[in-house]
């Protein structure tokens, strides 16, 4: 599947099969084409063939977490906005995050329409940051 000339992309990568069917059902009635991996390797493979916009990842992920994930999504595709969703938050995944270029933090259990809200501004903030400021939002569930 690829998008249509300025259809905006987000990735989903998350190694519980519930995460992801729940958040293709938050996000169904949008106007993303969104795409899900069940760990790091299908998200590498993802970015490979597809121009994706925004990553969202889990930070608990089988054998790499989700900062090093994001390490991998800014040297593959340094215009893609990162975010971490995350049942554990903590100053260390915030630390790891920022290191790794997270531009938003996420926490589970999350609400649908705060989550929505944050997708829509980060997919706005890449689209209009051509070259511009570089922000971030360490808690997008506030």
């Amino acid at each position: 599947m690829v998008a249509a000339k300025g259809e905006r992309t987000v990735l989903f990568v998350d190694d519980e099969p519930e995460i992801l069917s729940a958040l293709r059902r938050c996000f169904r009635h949008e106007p993303y084409l969104i795409f899900t991996a069940a760990g790091s390797p299908e998200g590498i493979a993802w970015l490979e063939r597809a121009s994706i916009d925004l990553v969202v990842t889990d930070e608990r992920l089988l054998g790499m977490s989700g900062t090093e994930f994001l390490r991998k999504v800014r040297a593959l595709s340094p215009r893609t906005s990162r975010a971490i969703l995350t049942g554990y938050p903590g100053e260390d995944v915030i630390r790891r995050g920022l290191e790794a270029g997270a531009d938003s933090f996420l926490y589970k259990p999350w609400n649908d329409d705060v989550l929505r809200r944050t997708v829509r501004r980060l997919l706005e903030i890449e689209s209009s940051s051509a070259g511009g400021e570089v922000q971030f939002d360490i808690g997008g569930e506030a």
